[in-house]
């Protein structure tokens, strides 16, 4: 990328954790770049999928439940928008090639507040990499105020975020698989990023230095089996 242009991915892989409804990880917490089904957005007359845009460090009130409402786009079937032409244009959208098999957009001009709990009932059907994250704030970004965000930078406020879903979401699976209920295991998860230890330091401040993050991992796996 140069200076002037927004970024684009070299592959539409690069975007997604999950691109279809079967390669959803439900114990996955929501994120930033979510895409759900059939979602009504104030204002807007339809009912649709609609990808979340809240900012992930913005969608807990308290690190663990979500915001009564999250910021969301409508997300619609478009033609084909070639990689190469994302630095050039199409500033009022989110391309999201290869989204449930097609080729689709998350509107900026199509936004709304939607109640979180309509869309905990609502299924979900992708979510992005912390990457395609990236990229989604950085258009948005550019599209409210033409200011060019390197996705690089806009990581170093949201990485340690997303690595905290990614234990969640292991911690969760792993237990869900031994027979424990979900809420609970998400539960037992926040509590253990957040015990501090004697020196009043917790795990998911660590989580802000990038050294220590596989040495967080080794001991929560250490934890899930002891």
């Amino acid at each position: 990328m140069t200076s002037e242009s927004l970024e684009s991915p070299e592959s539409p892989d690069d975007l997604y954790l999950a691109s279809s409804q079967e390669e959803v990880v439900s114990a996955r917490p929501i994120m930033t770049g979510d895409v759900f089904g059939e979602i009504t957005i104030p204002g807007l007359p339809e009912r649709g999928a609609a990808l979340v845009l809240t900012h992930p460090c913005s969608m807990r009130v308290d690190g663990v439940r979500l915001a009564s409402r999250l910021l969301m786009g409508r997300v619609k079937e478009a033609p084909e928008i070639p990689l190469h032409r994302w630095s050039s244009g199409h500033y009022k959208v989110m391309p999201l090639p290869g989204l449930l098999g097609g080729h689709y957009i998350a509107s900026f001009e199509e936004i709304g507040l939607v109640e979180s709990e309509e869309v905990l009932s609502t299924e979900r059907l992708a979510c992005l990499t912390p990457y395609g994250a990236n990229l989604l704030q950085q258009r948005l970004v550019w599209y409210l105020t033409r200011f060019l965000a390197p996705t690089h930078r806009l990581s170093e406020v949201t990485e340690a975020v997303f690595e905290e879903a990614d234990l969640c979401e292991e911690w969760v699976s792993r237990s869900v698989a031994t027979g424990s209920d979900v809420n609970e295991a998400a539960a037992l998860f926040h509590e253990w990023i957040r015990d501090e230890d004697s020196g009043g330091v917790t795990r998911q401040s660590l989580l802000a230095e990038p050294q220590r993050r596989a040495g967080l991992r080794r001991d929560m796996r250490r934890h899930l089996v002891s």
